[in-house]
């Protein structure tokens, strides 16, 4: 009942503002936040790869800082969503009746929420106060509905963070605390020196802060003392919080408006931004900005659906993949420079088997305004690392360099305006000097790491994620050898597509598990095997495998399926052994690793198995609550998106899959104006692809390349709930 008169109010609001939403109103930023399978998304609004994240925080709320079930404790303005380990949380603002500064102190429940990408809009029960606030690129404001009261206070935390309050286990340490209040000009600095989270190294983060009321009083608190009328406060005792509040007088004018700007480089920039987003205090212009900066975004993928919840889920998850990176390239802090600056990249390993094709295929721009921010950042830092926060390399990578597979999935689908030259230096610096993950544990062993180098070694002998990363270093280098080649590096290119083949080093013919012999292993430096248990999921940081198993990365050679069918036997054993690993969850197919695992059936003939374990997936794994599992920032939403609309990129190279859509029809804007439309006869239970059209053309290949699509045209699918012969043949 709570959310369906929440969708009454959200159409009032909008109807009382002049101008609905076509598409936006379809995205619930509570997908992911809400759900027990801890998605980790972030519940509060944002701008299509909009600097500032205004959200909700509560006690247990994990990496987003939110959890369903607690007491809404204030707003924090910054937040990264969908991942397994955070950043940022910072400046909690806390709307009161009557002063309480102690950091549990003023929880409150609350109601009627509605959650959308240009809004976020809730009650604070225990206090009877309103609460909406609408994003900007950099800013935010905040629209306060007070009660009658001559005790309506405002909170300003500047020591908190989700890393040091919520998720301790990332030891989030605040280094310096700078509070500033200006009474005159109805004024909140605030300045943060921090580390912890994700960021390897220290950053600053300036935040800005202007009321639209004239305060009753103003004051500074440290810990538990509060200090009226003083006005500026900074970093004592080491764990103790600090801020500043404001008391208004709310007897006659209940409403109170905050504007908030964030600036890595410093309150001048800051206050720059605000006047150039928000000059005055007028919410509802800033929230019309939000619908249609959101309307732009999601209409160019328009799609016709069988329901009103499939709508939803569909655009929930596309708001996620136009959140995965942050455009700070007005607020570069590192370096002067007339280049993008793409920030909080989290990370590559993560978003480059979908999220980054997806922004490759709706929206060119914002892929070619990354790659040259990665070219700049490589000319500045001499590497681009997996992730990349607070404008800060993250060390050690997770995984293998897959910057590669996100710069060469753009060359060859042919994204304008990049100097593809440059951005192959980034490419051939990681093939020639492959970085080794976990590197702090191999420091500790002799004549480490040189002896244990990849490209030398042939692989990466047994120890925490050797494995996984041998096995994405393989695929890392056919990336770079496809570029190589494209380019004109001839020699380049033989030697590492000679060495994208070294992923059979670790491949164990003895290996037995499940009655089934011959998987992925861990191997030693002097070629013997480890025999590990292939059926065991490794963890994070934990295992050979990264959030995998054997039987999960057996299936991970994204360029070199032929020549795994031939090593499990044939087409035949092939898929009736992948079949196995799927009904016994023993191939992890709904995270990353596993991500082209159902598509390895179209390798050996059988692309109807595909989809209808794809659709498995869809059905089981993404409801009105969440994902799988972490969200990934954008790498669920992505993989989500693609397979709805039946097509799924082997990222790294230039074709697609094919599976039956789930939509009846889609119109896709692409680069230069083109439109790629899609219609089918879904329908539930027609999983199985019985006949498709490219352009008026008979297609039975379960492949098509990325030119085939570049220039639009409309792909036709005639779909069927039982199995057809449809994609066994490669005309391709």
């Amino acid at each position: 009942m709570k959310n369906v008169l929440g969708y009454i109010v959200l159409l009032s609001l909008l109807v009382s503002c002049g101008r609905g939403a076509i598409y936006a109103d379809f995205a619930d930023t509570s997908i992911g936040a809400i759900d027990k399978r801890w998605s980790s998304c972030v519940i509060g609004p944002q701008m299509p790869y909009g600097s500032i994240a205004p959200s909700p925080q509560t006690e247990k709320g994990s990496m987003d800082g939110y959890h369903p079930d607690y007491p809404v404790r204030g707003f924090g303005q910054l937040h990264v969503s969908g991942t397994g380990w955070s950043s940022y949380g910072h400046f909690l603002i806390s709307p009161m009746t009557g002063l309480s500064v102690g950091l549990t102190e003023h929880d409150s429940d609350h109601s009627g929420d509605i959650t959308r990408p240009y809004l976020y809009k809730t009650h604070l029960d225990r206090y009877g106060i309103g609460v909406e606030v609408a994003p900007s690129h950099y800013s935010a404001i905040y629209r306060f509905t007070f009660p009658q009261s001559e005790e309506s206070v405002l909170l300003f935390d500047a020591a908190h963070s989700v890393v040091g309050d919520i998720a301790t286990e990332m030891n989030g340490n605040v280094l310096e605390n700078v509070v500033d209040v200006d009474p005159e000009t109805n004024t909140i600095r605030m300045k943060l020196r921090f580390k912890g989270g994700w960021p390897g190294e220290p950053y600053d983060l300036y935040c800005l802060c202007r009321y639209d009321a004239d305060a009753e009083e103003v004051g500074v608190w440290e810990g538990e003392s509060v200090y009226a009328g003083q006005t500026h406060v900074e970093k004592g005792a080491e764990g103790v919080h600090r801020g500043a509040y404001c008391r208004f007088d709310t007897r006659r004018k209940q409403t109170v408006h905050l504007k908030v700007s964030l600036s890595f480089t410093g309150f001048d920039k800051a206050e720059e931004l605000m006047a150039k987003e928000i000059p005055g205090f007028n919410f509802d212009k800033v929230m019309r900005k939000g619908i249609k900066a959101w309307d732009d975004k999601f209409s160019r993928a328009h799609i016709e659906s069988l329901s009103d919840e499939d709508r939803t889920i569909f655009y929930s998850a596309l708001y996620r993949v136009f959140t995965l990176a942050r455009d700070r390239s007005e607020d570069n802090s590192k370096w002067e420079t007339d280049m993008p600056f793409w920030d909080d990249n989290y990370a590559f390993w993560d978003t480059f088997r979908t999220a980054y094709p997806l922004i490759t295929l709706l929206d060119e721009e914002a892929m070619r305004d990354n790659i040259n921010a990665m070219i700049d950042r490589f000319r500045h830092n001499g590497c681009v690392y997996d992730g990349f926060i607070a404008g800060v390399d993250r060390k050690p990578e997770q995984g293998g360099n897959d910057v590669d597979h996100v710069i060469v999935d753009a060359f060859l689908k042919g994204v304008k305006g990049v100097d593809w030259d440059e951005a192959y230096k980034i490419v051939k610096h990681n093939a020639d000097n492959r970085r080794i993950g976990h590197l702090k544990w191999f420091e500790k062993q002799e004549n480490a790491p040189e002896a244990f180098m990849y490209k030398e070694q042939g692989w990466i002998p047994y120890r925490v994620m050797s494995t996984s990363q041998s096995l994405e270093f393989s695929y890392n280098d056919y990336s770079a050898a496809l570029m190589a080649k494209a380019l004109g590096y001839e020699e380049d290119y033989l030697r590492y597509e000679t060495r994208s083949h070294q992923w059979v080093n670790l491949w164990n013919p003895e290996l037995e598990n499940r009655g089934y012999k011959g998987f992925v292993d861990a191997r030693n430096a002097d070629g013997t095997f480890e025999f590990v248990r292939a059926d065991k999921m490794g963890g994070s940081w934990t295992s050979p495998f990264y959030e995998g198993s054997a039987w999960t990365y057996s299936y991970y050679v994204p360029h070199d399926f032929d020549r795994l069918i031939e090593l499990m036997g044939g087409n035949e054993a092939f898929v009736e052994r992948l079949e196995h690993g799927f009904r016994n969850r023993l191939v992890k197919y709904d995270n990353e690793p596993g991500f082209l695992a159902p598509r390895a059936f179209a390798h050996a003939g059988r692309p109807d198995l595909a989809s209808y374990w794809v659709h498995d997936t869809m059905d089981k794994g993404f409801d009105l609550t969440g994902y799988p599992g972490n969200e990934d920032t954008g790498s669920m939403g992505s993989w989500y998106v693609f397979c709805y609309l039946g097509l799924f990129p082997n990222a790294g190279q230039d074709f697609y899959y094919i599976n039956a859509p789930r939509c009846t029809e889609a119109r896709l804007s692409l680069a230069d104006g083109k439109t790629l439309q899609i219609k089918a006869d879904a329908g539930k239970g027609r999983v199985y692809i019985k006949s498709v059209k490219v352009n008026g053309t008979v297609w039975n290949s379960p492949f098509i390349r990325h030119s085939d699509i570049a220039g639009g045209g409309l792909i036709e699918f005639e779909l069927s709930d039982v199995p057809t012969g449809w994609g066994m043949i490669d005309l391709s």
